[in-house]
């Protein structure tokens, strides 16, 4: 009875517009030529695969709605621990800088790391302003399982409009099993940490399956964890001491 009385207290006909939106701002966004390479074809010959186009749409549609929401807003993009938050982006260039990422281009492996990493964490900032920031904030108090759920499947159904095929996962139905999984992660990440750069950062790790993907999950897992944690003890000083 509780979760249907927060869920009554949701603008569902709000969320339904963003979402509408954002589809049809995505589906006509795809027609485009590919802005980013556009401006890349310009500076170097290296073909690059990344599409900013949807992401510029849901980035854009998300910031409109938090402008003429009336809430305020809470997740923001370093959140309430700026510095914190920081560390999350810092570790995925690390660990992708150091153990590197081979590539046919002729680049070195750990400057190409880098370089795709960046590319990665600035797309995903856009995509995750949508669906662990716009989104998440909007529904409300609803328990954690059901926006995580919700998120998780609106989230996969958008990929629809930006992949041809699900080949390389298996399927579609396996893709939104993943993406429902990784859901829960992102929003708890969200809510953890009130940050869209930390959701943005768990979001890019997953551009390998290797030893440094591994390790970059591994520690910003522990982070999460230890999100509120005191490194040291504040020492007070007794009454009776001068």
């Amino acid at each position: 009875m509780d979760v249907l009385k927060t869920a009554k207290n949701v603008n569902w006909l709000r969320i339904l517009l963003f979402y509408s939106i954002v589809l049809t701002g995505t589906y006509f966004a795809r027609k485009l030529p590919n802005l980013l390479n556009l401006v890349l074809e310009k500076v170097t010959d290296i073909p690059f695969t990344f599409n900013y186009n949807h992401g510029l749409v849901t980035l854009f549609v998300s910031l409109l709605f938090y402008k003429l929401s009336k809430e305020k807003q809470q997740i923001t993009l370093l959140g309430e621990h700026k510095i914190k938050s920081l560390l999350f982006p810092f570790i995925l260039f690390v660990c992708y800088g150091v153990f590197g990422i081979s590539n046919h281009h002729g680049v070195n492996p750990h400057l190409w790391a880098l370089i795709f990493c960046f590319f990665a964490f600035i797309y995903n900032i856009m995509e995750e302003y949508a669906w662990r920031g716009y989104l998440i904030e909007s529904m409300g108090k609803i328990p954690f399982i059901l926006k995580s759920l919700i998120s998780g499947i609106l989230w996969a159904i958008w990929h629809l409009l930006i992949f041809e095929n699900f080949d390389q996962y298996g399927g579609f139905w396996i893709f939104l099993a993943f993406c429902i999984i990784f859901s829960f992660i992102l929003t708890f990440a969200v809510q953890r940490t009130k940050s869209i750069l930390v959701a943005a950062t768990i979001h890019a790790f997953i551009i390998q399956t290797n030893i440094a993907a591994i390790l970059c999950f591994s520690i910003f897992m522990l982070l999460l964890i230890f999100w509120n944690k005191k490194l040291t003890k504040s020492k007070r000083t007794p009454i009776n001491e001068q």
